[in-house]
């Protein structure tokens, strides 16, 4: 799978971690589906990355957001497997990642 790449500025003053949130998703742990909510603090391209308990990656979604507080809905039927996952989210304002728990 081809994932689509963020591209990151590679000169410029260093944009600080906060600019990014990416909070706990609701309900954790999950059977049917979850929220994943997240934060921004300007306009940016987002890259939403899953990877299951061996570290492959198993759903991608991209897109642009303005500044705020958005969401995504990650259903079962999205992964291929229940157990421990991480969710990684890329922007312009840095990287966060959180663990998520799928029955």
């Amino acid at each position: 799978m081809n994932a689509p790449q963020l591209h990151l500025p590679s000169t410029g003053p260093a944009l600080a971690e906060e600019q990014v949130e990416l909070f706990q998703n609701s309900p954790n742990p999950f059977i049917e589906m979850t929220q994943l909510r997240f934060r921004l603090s300007g306009a940016t391209e987002v890259v939403f990355r899953l990877f299951d308990s061996q570290g492959q990656e198993v759903v991608t979604k991209k897109g642009t957001y303005d500044s705020g507080e958005h969401h995504l809905v990650l259903h079962r039927a999205d992964l291929q497997e229940a157990g421990l996952h991480t969710c990684r989210l890329e922007t312009l304002f840095g990287t966060v990642s959180r663990k998520l728990m799928m029955y």
